[in-house]
C-alpha cells in the first residue's frame, strides 16, 4: 500500500462498543466511495492495490480491518460475530465519515457482510460487488460441518470445506499461532490446486501446520504483504479471527433470517461478480446458479482463471472490469 495512505487511517467506535480501525478516502466530485470488505485471515491492506487504483481516480475509499483483525477490536466470544451486527457497524463507519453514494465490496467472509448490507439496508447503497464468494445466507440453522461435507460429496464429488474440522477445534488458534508461516502459505499458495487437498480434505491442513511445512508462496503475496500479515496475525492473534466459523459451527446466526420473506431476500440493486474457476472452496459451479438466482437488479459476472484472491492475483483486470461496471451501470446514479 502506498505508505503516505498510512496516516489517513482512523478509529471510531460503534454502536455496540467495539472499536475499528479504517481508512478513509473522500471521494472527487460526483465519484462514488467504495467500502472494501476483506475476509479471512486478512486486513484492509488486502485490497492495496484496489485502494491505490480507485483513489487515484478520484473515488472515495473506505476500507475497515474488520473485526478480530489489525487495529479493530477483537472479541473471544463468538457471539460478537452476528452477521447483521457487523453489517450494521460497518454503517455506523459510513455515518462517521458522512459518506452517502457507496458501492459496497466484498472478498471472503466480507461477501457474506455485503450480502446482509444487500438484503437489510440495500437503501443505503448504489450497488454491491462480490468477490469469488457469491452473495449467500443461511437457509437455516446450520446442520453440522459433517452434514455439510457429505452433501458436498454427493452434489460435487468432493467435500470442499474439510478445513472447518480444523477451524472448529478449540486448541486450532495456538496449532496455527505456533506455525503461523505454515498456514499462511497454504492460504495462499502459489498452486490454486494445493486446496483440493489441503482445503478441501478434513485432516489435511491441520497435518501439514502441524509439521510446519510449508508451499511456494503465491507470486502475488509481495514481500511487504506477507510480512503484514504474519505481523498482524502473530500481534492479534487467531483466536477472535477464527470466530468468524465459530459463529456459524455455533448457531449464532441460525435464525437471523426467519422474519424476511423470500422476496426480500433478492439483490434489487445491480450486482457485480468476479468469479474464479480455480477457487475450489467457492467454487465455480455453486457460485454461478446462486448469483444468477439472486441478482433481480441486474448482473455482471467476470470469470478469473486464478485462485480464490483475485484481487490480488488479477488486480489490473479485476480494478478494470469494477470501474467499467460502476461507470456503465451506475453512471446515472454517480
Amino acid at each position: 500500500m502506498n505508505e503516505s495512505l498510512i496516516s489517513e487511517y482512523k478509529d471510531t467506535i460503534t454502536s455496540r462498543g467495539l472499536t475499528y480501525h479504517y481508512l478513509s478516502l473522500p471521494a472527487v466530485g460526483d465519484k462514488p466511495t467504495l467500502l472494501f470488505v476483506h475476509g479471512f485471515p486478512s486486513t484492509s491492506y488486502d485490497w492495496y492495490h484496489q485502494i491505490n487504483y480507485f483513489s487515484e481516480r478520484g473515488f472515495g475509499v473506505v476500507a475497515p480491518d474488520m473485526l478480530g483483525y489489525g487495529g479493530t477490536s477483537k472479541p473471544t466470544d463468538a457471539s460478537s460475530f452476528l452477521r447483521t451486527a457487523i453489517a450494521q457497524d460497518l454503517l455506523d463507519i459510513l455515518d462517521a465519515e458522512k459518506v452517502q453514494k457507496v458501492v459496497a465490496v466484498g472478498h471472503d467472509w466480507g461477501s457474506t457482510v455485503i450480502s446482509f448490507l444487500s438484503i437489510k439496508h440495500s437503501d443505503r447503497f448504489l450497488g454491491f460487488a462480490w468477490a469469488t464468494v457469491p452473495y449467500d445466507v443461511p437457509a437455516g440453522p446450520f446442520p453440522g460441518i459433517d452434514i455439510i461435507l457429505e452433501l458436498q460429496t454427493k452434489t460435487y464429488g468432493r467435500p470442499l470445506l474439510g478445513y472447518w474440522k480444523f477451524f472448529e477445534q478449540e486448541r486450532a488458534p495456538l496449532i496455527i499461532e505456533k506455525n503461523l508461516e505454515s498456514f499462511i502459505s497454504v492460504l495462499y499458495s502459489d498452486d490454486p490446486d494445493d486446496w483440493l487437498t489441503l482445503m478441501n480434505q478434513p485432516g489435511e491442513i491441520q497435518a501439514f501446520v502441524e509439521s510446519g511445512k510449508t508451499t511456494k508462496r503465491a507470486r502475488y503475496l509481495t514481500k511487504d504483504h506477507h510480512s503484514h500479515l504474519l505481523a498482524s496475525l502473530r500481534k492479534g492473534g487467531l483466536t477472535s479471527p477464527l470466530n468468524w466459523y465459530q459463529a456459524v459451527l455455533k448457531g449464532v446466526n441460525d435464525h437471523i433470517m426467519d422474519e424476511i420473506p423470500e422476496e426480500n431476500r433478492l439483490i434489487r440493486k445491480p450486482a457485480f461478480f468476479a468469479v474464479a474457476k480455480k477457487d475450489h472452496v467457492c467454487i465455480y459451479e455453486y457460485a454461478v446458479p446462486q448469483m444468477e438466482k439472486y441478482a433481480k437488479g441486474g448482473l455482471k459476472m467476470v470469470e478469473f482463471q486464478g485462485g480464490h484472491w483475485v484481487q490480488l492475483e488479477e488486480p489490473e483486470t479485476f480494478n478494470r472490469e469494477l470501474e467499467g461496471w460502476i461507470r456503465d451501470t451506475l453512471q446515472q446514479s454517480c
